[in-house]
């Protein structure tokens, strides 16, 4: 069995280390859907395996390859909050920080087919006279999409070039949207802060219980980064589904991610 080493996510989203294994054969694409508006590409599913490893033997022509992964910013990358970027970082007390309840840190079990997180979001509080988003913005999910991550050196996180592989985006399901809204994120090498599906608006266009479909030319911004570079999908990392926090107050969540499918051109 294939055993990860370490998923960290991008900086600004501490991650957990999680061991996983491998499957051996690739889904036959299907047409992709857009709930209405036509096919816009061929679907390539990205199948976890029982500890949610994706194996790049399963994804087709995609090479994508890469493992889920929780994260949040009271919750370090080795685990400890005292090294999270709440605690380390900002220097506020546990209590003020966004805790992850499932999956737990170091495991990502694969749920009859869905990926599952549960958790609380926190209220942001200041640091000095200004509410600290950067050392408290909230906690999710996310699979790195180039990153074999084997226990005997592996790559690591690396850019995953969607161009090069023919995907112009990808589609999802998920079964509750948080009330906090959530972020469907594409940290990248290029990109400072993390663009993410409809960047432009406070959160992106999620519906439940349908397919969410994300083509790059959708992915943009983030909102609050006036001199942010286009979104470049030659140099992608990973795909977050990051549950933001506000200063308003704290949130729970509790979401279910099935059915991630890459979409490649027709």
């Amino acid at each position: 069995m294939k055993q990860l080493a370490n998923c960290l996510s991008l900086v600004l989203f501490g991650s957990a280390a999680i061991a996983a294994g491998c499957s051996t054969s690739a889904a036959t694409p299907t047409d992709a859907s857009t709930g209405g508006g036509g096919s816009v590409g061929k679907l390539q599913a990205l199948t976890p395996d029982m500890n949610g490893f994706v194996d790049s033997a399963t994804t087709g022509t995609t090479g994508i390859k890469g493992a889920w992964y929780a994260y949040g910013d009271g919750i370090g990358s080795d685990g400890t909050a005292m090294n999270s970027d709440c605690q380390l970082k900002g220097g506020h007390p546990m209590s003020a920080c966004s805790s992850i309840t499932t999956p737990p840190f170091g495991m990502f079990p694969n749920t009859a087919g869905k990926m599952c997180t549960s958790g609380t979001v926190a209220q942001v509080i200041n640091m000095g006279t200004a509410a600290d988003y950067t050392n408290i913005w909230g906690a999710g999910i996310g699979i790195d999409l180039n990153n074999a991550g084997t226990a005997d050196g592996g790559t690591g996180k690396q850019p995953y070039n969607a161009t090069m592989n023919n995907v112009i985006g990808v589609q999802f399901n998920i079964d509750t949207v948080p009330l906090a809204t959530l972020r469907v994120e594409f940290p990248n090498k290029t990109n400072i802060n993390a663009p993410f599906w409809g960047g432009d608006q406070m959160s992106s266009p999620v519906v439940a219980n349908k397919p969410n479909v994300i083509l790059w030319k959708d992915v943009k911004g983030p909102f609050y980064d006036l001199a942010a570079t286009p979104f470049d999908p030659t140099t992608i990392l990973s795909i977050q589904f990051h549950v933001p926090t506000t200063a308003t107050a704290s949130a729970p969540y509790n979401f279910c991610i099935s059915n991630l499918s890459a979409i490649l051109a027709n």
